[in-house]
C-alpha cells in the first residue's frame, strides 16, 4: 500500500500494442511517463533495456546537477581536490611518511 507522502516510479514490460513482443513502460505514480519505441522477444529483456535508459537518463541528470551546484559553490569548475576524489582528511599519524617526512607540505 502506498503512503499519501510517497510517490513511487515503478518499471514494469507490457505486452506490445501489435502483439508482437514486449515494450518497457516507466510509470511516475499512476501516469505512464514512458513506453520503449523497440518491441522486446521478453519481458525480461524489456524491463533489462528500459532499465538501462531510466539510469542513464537519471544519472546524467544527476551528475549535470551535482556539477552545476558544485559549480555555483566554488564560483569555477572545481577542482579535485575541492571534490575530494578519494581523498580524505588523514589522521596525523597517518601524514608522515616512512622516511618521518610530513606529506602535508609537499
Amino acid at each position: 500500500m502506498e503512503d499519501d507522502n510517497e510517490l513511487l516510479i515503478k518499471i514494469t514490460s507490457s505486452p506490445a500494442s501489435d502483439s508482437w513482443g514486449f515494450v518497457g513502460v516507466v510509470s511516475v505514480g499512476e501516469h505512464e511517463a514512458y513506453r520503449t519505441i523497440r518491441a522486446y522477444t521478453t519481458p525480461g529483456e524489456a524491463l533489462s533495456t528500459t532499465q538501462q535508459v531510466l539510469a542513464g537518463v537519471l544519472g546524467a541528470l544527476m551528475a549535470g546537477r551535482e556539477w552545476d551546484a558544485a559549480q555555483s559553490e566554488f564560483g569555477h569548475a572545481p577542482r579535485r581536490t575541492e571534490l575530494e576524489f578519494g581523498l580524505r582528511a588523514k589522521a596525523p599519524a597517518e601524514r608522515v611518511s616512512a622516511s618521518g617526512d610530513d606529506d602535508s607540505t609537499s
